[in-house]
This record gives C-alpha cells, structure tokens and sequence, in this order.
C-alpha cells in the first residue's frame, strides 16, 4: 500500500452464502427445490425443540453441579455461620454496658420501696427488669431521670400480694 499507487492485492469476490451454497449442492444432485424448501422448514421447525432440550440438559447438569456442591461445602458453610453468630454475639456483649454496671445505676436510681425481683439479659443483648412496689409512677418517674436506664421502657405491671410488679424491658443495642 502506497499512497498514489493503486493496491497490487485483488479485491476479494464476496463468499456464496451457506443458503446458497447448499442449494447449489441439491441442485448438483439433482434434487428439486421443493426438497430443499422441505429440510430447510423441518430445520426451522425443529430449532426450539433442540434449544429447548439442549436448555434442559445443561439445566439438569447445573442443578446435579449444585447439589454436589451444596454437600461438599455444608460444613464450612456451617461453620462459617457458627462463626459469624458467634461473633455477633461477642460484640453485642462488648458494645453494651455489664449487667453490673447496670445494677448499679438501677439502685442508684430505684425509690426506697422499689425492689429488683428479676434481672435477666438475653443472649442477644436485651434486658428484661421485673421490680417490686408500692407506686409504679414514682418507680417510672425515678428511672426517666436516671441517664444510664434511658433505654428502659415499661412493658407491664401485674398485681402481687399487697404490691404492684412492673416488667421494664430494654432492646438489644
């Protein structure tokens, strides 16, 4: 290639298409055109049925490929899970105040007829409080006040002999 000179190489015939390759090798046989049109509709007809089947079998492979792997791997993914509940738990542990921290600021804050029945946190961090007394909106009145209880809410009271029980609950942090 050289600008001015005209290409040396021969410009390339565009290729007979598959079509007419095809028909031009029925006719070399000696076979009329209907038998062509006739192969090539059953070949069009008969494409989404292969698609369809070829679907299916790669389908069936993949789905036997996921079950083998779903068994080779059930125990790390367990363990994996085991690790990462445990691991949830050791920090919702650390990210919340100690249970006696807790106490403290709760008997800090109680009234002198109040009385702690239940203390009890769950694994996942929250905290249920049952106390005893006489007035449970002077017991609600001093727990609002207190910063470190701010979390509490009063999730019920029943009636005890001579006393009223109130359950405060705190979620989870």
């Amino acid at each position: 290639m050289n600008p001015g000179e005209p290409d040396r190489e021969p410009v390339p015939h565009p290729r007979e298409t598959l079509a007419a390759r095809f028909r031009s090798a029925m006719r070399a046989n000696g076979r009329p055109d209907l038998e062509l049109a006739v192969a090539v509709a059953v070949l069009i007809a008969l494409a989404p049925l292969f698609t369809i089947a070829g679907a299916k079998l790669l389908a069936r492979h993949e789905r036997s490929e996921i079950t083998r792997l779903q068994t080779d791997l059930a125990p790390r993914i367990a363990a994996e899970q085991a690790a990462q509940t445990a691991r949830s738990e050791i920090a919702a542990a650390t990210s919340r105040p100690a249970m006696g921290t807790t106490l403290e600021a709760l008997a800090r804050a109680l009234p002198a007829d109040a009385t702690l029945a239940r203390a009890e946190r769950t694994v996942q961090g929250a905290l249920d409080l049952e106390i005893t007394t006489v007035d449970p909106d002077k017991l609600r009145a001093a727990i609002r006040r207190a910063p470190e209880l701010t979390g509490l809410r009063d999730s019920g009271q029943r009636q005890g002999d001579g006393i009223m029980l109130v359950s405060l609950h705190q979620d989870a942090q």
